[in-house]
């Protein structure tokens, strides 16, 4: 295991690993580590890896990786498996999983336009409190209009293909 841990621990991939956990952080409020251990199981070879070998190759405690693991779990781009003769849980990511992650924030997001619409109503014909809710209002209802296309788009065009 530590001749895998050296050829992953590379200024390279430390820095990459860092940039998607501070991606993860600021864009969906992702704990750092989560967002190590995502961007880590994204690449590592072999794709499956326990707690132990995930809290050693990004320097991080076990019970760190195993809460944040299962905040993973909890969004569907990781999960768990076990083998027959093997104590440790092994986890990978589930990058076919990735579209419902992002389906799921964009259905929460394009929702503001309900709670818009029931502002709206309520300071219908007050002026500049009124206006600037509409504002808002009409991005979300262009937004949550725009979904369905796109989402049927990448179900035409934009699943990956497999490229070996």
């Amino acid at each position: 295991m530590s001749d895998y841990v050296q050829r992953t621990d590379r200024p390279a991939m430390s820095e990459w690993i860092e940039q998607m956990a501070a991606h993860f952080e600021a864009s969906e409020g992702m704990p750092l580590i989560a967002g190590r251990v995502l961007a880590f199981l994204l690449v590592c070879d072999p794709p499956e890896r326990t707690a132990a070998e995930l809290s050693l190759a990004l320097a991080a405690s076990t019970g760190s990786i195993s809460t944040n693991v299962r905040l993973l779990m909890r969004l569907g781009v990781v999960s768990k498996t076990t083998r027959q003769g093997k104590e440790a849980a092994l986890y990978r990511v589930e990058e076919d999983r990735w579209p419902d992650l992002v389906r799921h924030r964009m259905e929460r997001v394009t929702g503001l336009e309900e709670l818009t619409g029931a502002g709206l109503r309520m300071f219908s014909g007050q002026g500049e409190r009124a206006r600037r809710l509409r504002t808002v209002h009409e991005f979300y209802q262009w937004l949550a209009g725009e979904m369905p296309e796109l989402w049927r788009r990448w179900e035409r065009e934009g699943k990956p293909k497999l490229r070996f």
